[in-house]
């Protein structure tokens, strides 16, 4: 959405149905320099002119309205501030309150019970505040940036696939117990002559949409075998993963056809982990389970990725061969601060260990993060605090400059 510059302000909205809350609330924010409007009718809330550039301190239990009919309302009404949520119930309300707005794509940046700890909250709200501030003066002064996220069209995109203009980068993956190197992620860009690097967001989909994404794995194939052979001119023998999509799953054919690729090749199937999500699977339960069950067999390992964001995960446990379970990075990035992460990725840890899979956790960004997982028993990771995706010949460096301890 495009803004006017000079309009730009950052307001601060309570809204709760007790008056006494607003008032002390409005009270203690003038304390520290802020001013803030207090509303104890939601309905007369969402009447209001509200920005993305806002702040609303929103009460979860009001009777009239609860905050997250509030919230619900202005998000359909295309009104996106930044929420920070008060409840007076357990902390579980709350976190289920925060989940919604996620999977809106609703901002809350935090989460407080009632009786509020007044010092840590007007802290909190303060510091919020000037980073809003710090953020508008950015935008001020970059407001006529073009956009800059890339689009492409099924032209550009058959184009790009008769050139072959696709190329890897490679994330990767080791052992967390002695740090050694287990494999790469190969994720695949579009290598546009004018656009530069196009992330496969803004191409898959559309691949998907026009019955093309055979062609991209393929592509993606074809480049890993090409890479395979200089990874080992290079000293490094990896397993490299391999993301396929849910249409490649309706191909009964798949398995044969990437059989025949890495034999031509001289690459065992051990050494490339196909991946998949728990969506791929259900869009065709019967080809999935024929097609992954004949590519283990040929020696392939599996990968169920992004692990606890589907409707069936059990179920899919029960009935595909899996070899390794990812935990999901939206978990793995959260496990630090919030109670319900850590314990789905324990849970997800015990999970595989008991069905004799192995286990990846991805996202990983701090040591802290690193160590927890070490310590819970999770075998491999990856994620920015090992490296981010790096070209072939990046990757490659990247390994020879730490081989002291991947190799």
């Amino acid at each position: 959405m495009e803004m006017n510059p000079l309009s730009l302000n950052t307001n601060i909205y309570i809204v709760d149905d007790e008056p006494d809350q607003v008032n002390m609330l409005i009270e203690m924010l003038s304390l520290v320099g802020l001013n803030a409007k207090g509303y104890t009718s939601p309905a007369l809330f969402i009447e209001q002119s509200i920005t993305e550039n806002d702040i609303v301190l929103l009460d979860l239990n009001m009777p009239s309205m609860d905050g997250i009919e509030v919230m619900r309302i202005l998000h359909d009404n295309a009104c996106k501030p930044d929420y920070l949520l008060m409840s007076g119930f357990d902390e579980r309300v709350l976190h289920s309150a925060k989940q919604f707005a996620e999977a809106k794509k609703i901002t809350v940046k935090g989460t407080f019970t009632k009786p509020l700890d007044i010092r840590s909250f007007i802290s909190f709200i303060e510091s919020l505040y000037q980073k809003k501030l710090s953020s508008l003066n950015v935008f001020n002064k970059l407001h006529d940036t073009p956009e800059s996220k890339l689009s492409i069209s099924l032209d550009e995109l058959k184009q790009s696939l008769k050139e072959h203009r696709f190329t890897l980068f490679y994330q990767p993956k080791i052992h967390l117990s002695s740090g050694r190197l287990q494999g790469f992620e190969a994720l695949i860009r579009l290598n546009h002559p004018e656009k530069g690097l196009v992330f496969p967001d803004q191409f898959i989909h559309l691949a998907e949409q026009h019955s093309l994404i055979s062609e991209v794995t393929d592509e993606v194939v074809t480049q890993v075998i090409r890479d395979y052979h200089q990874f080992i001119q290079a000293g490094i023998t990896p397993n490299i993963s391999i993301n396929i999509s849910a249409q490649d799953l309706m191909n009964l054919n798949m398995p044969e056809r990437l059989e025949s690729m890495l034999k031509k090749a001289n690459i065992a199937p051990h050494l490339i982990t196909v991946e998949l999500t728990e969506s791929s699977i259900l869009s065709s339960v019967s080809d999935s389970l024929d097609i992954l069950s004949r590519m283990r067999m040929k020696g392939f390992p599996i990968s169920i990725d992004d692990f606890g964001t589907g409707h069936s995960s059990l179920v899919q446990l029960y009935r595909i061969p899996f070899t390794e379970l990812k935990i999901d990075q939206h978990f793995v990035m959260r496990m630090m601060t919030d109670d319900e992460a850590i314990s789905i990725v324990k849970i997800c840890i015990l999970l595989a260990k008991e069905l004799n899979m192995s286990t990846v956790a991805e996202g990983i960004e701090d040591q802290n993060t690193f160590d927890k997982l070490k310590g819970l028993g999770c075998e491999v990771g990856q994620g920015y605090l090992i490296s981010k995706p790096l070209p072939l010949n990046s990757i490659c460096a990247w390994v020879s400059q730490n081989k002291q301890t991947l190799l």
